[in-house]
Order: C-alpha cells, then structure tokens, then sequence
C-alpha cells in the first residue's frame, strides 16, 4: 500500500482519478527511499538508492537527496485527463554533472518510453528540455519549483521552472497517451534535493500562467 498515496476515486466518463503527493517526511532520516511509499529502483534494480535526509527540505523535517547514483521510479498509470505535476528542487552552488526530471509515457525498464527529460546541467549551470529546444539557467541555493502541465486527450506538455514557462511541447512522438511514471535520475551528477512533489488532476487548456517559482523553506 502506497503510504502517501491520496486515492480519490472519482466516477466520471468511466475514468478513476487518483490524486498524489510525496513529501518525504514520514520515512527515517538516513533511510533508503527504494521499498517505501511505493518508490522503486530502475528496472526493480535495489542499487540505485536515494536517501531521505534532513540537510535541506521545504516540508520539515525531510526532502530526498538524488546521489550521483540514484534512479528512483513512482508508478502512476494514468490513461486519460489533464494533469499538472510540480516538484521542488534545491541545486547547492558548485555542484557537478547532470541531473534529471523524467516523465515516462511507458515503464518498462529499456524498453520505457519517454516523454520528458528535464536535465539539469550543473557544469553548464542550465536547465534544458531534452525533448524540445527551451533552456534557461540554473537558480542555485534555493529551492525552485518545476511544473508540468499534461493534457493527454491532447497530446501536449506545458513545462516551467522557477516561475517562468518555458515550451509546449508534444507529450507523445510514439502514440502512447498515458503518464506511466516518474523518475528521479542522476547521471553521475552531484547531490541534488527533491521535497513536496504533487499530481493533481486539472482542466481547460494548456497555456502559460502566472505562478511564484521559488518557495522559502517552512
């Protein structure tokens, strides 16, 4: 049973709705994220850990650090709506290597399928979708929010950072209309902070939007 998982089931259209939210701060400090609240290694692996830890966090006591090894996996199976999924994340100046935010359309260890690399380049200092063209810079020292807005009937993502829109861009090139999972991976890059993410279900239309990006720790 997924501990944080808020499920709500609605009836309408023949859809079920389940709400999610992930805060970090009901596992153990210190403690591996992989077997709890329903977080996973990639591909089942039990090796690439993160660890919950109280150095940072917007929601006390607890984020995740994303280690230069990490690759932890929520499932979600989502086929049909709108959504908005937002995440903080604190970067702490000089770090190294690259990081990523990544929405999968499928789950299926190398066979998954992508539908958003959001990477987070510290030795470039910039933010880029793989996926599309948009880049901006990284805001370091202090926690910044990323939102994803999907719209699955009509194949498109809207994706901001740190309170600016940045693209819409298709969510599926391969014709698969699901929001499957997200995962938190490093390739090698240097501890970042991940704290209070959230997918809730949304109406109406993509379109850029006026929001704070930045959040002060509680």
């Amino acid at each position: 049973m997924k501990y944080f998982v808020m499920a709500f089931v609605l009836v309408a259209a023949s859809v079920s709705v389940a709400d999610w939210s992930e805060n970090f701060d009901s596992y153990a400090a210190g403690s591996g994220l992989i077997g709890q609240g329903g977080w996973e290694g990639w591909d089942g692996s039990t090796a690439p850990d993160a660890f919950v830890t109280t150095t940072q966090f917007i929601s006390a006591p607890n984020a995740i650090d994303i280690e230069p090894t990490s690759d932890v996996v929520q499932e979600f199976d989502i086929t049909a709506g709108s959504w908005e999924i937002t995440a903080w994340n604190y970067i702490p100046s000089g770090s190294t290597g690259k990081q990523y935010f990544i929405l999968l359309t499928m789950y299926d260890g190398g066979s998954s399928d992508w539908a958003l690399d959001l990477e987070f380049d510290s030795d470039a200092s910039v933010v880029s979708v793989i996926e599309g063209t948009a880049t901006a810079g990284i805001v370091y020292d202090t926690w910044v929010e990323v939102k994803v807005e999907i719209n699955l009937g009509t194949n498109l993502q809207s994706i901001y950072y740190n309170g600016v829109f940045l693209e819409t861009i298709d969510w599926s090139t391969s014709g698969i209309l699901e929001l499957d999972a997200l995962d938190l991976f490093s390739d090698g890059g240097s501890s970042i902070y991940w704290d209070d993410i959230d997918l809730v279900e949304i109406s109406g239309a993509l379109a850029p939007s006026t929001w704070a990006g930045i959040k002060t720790s509680l």
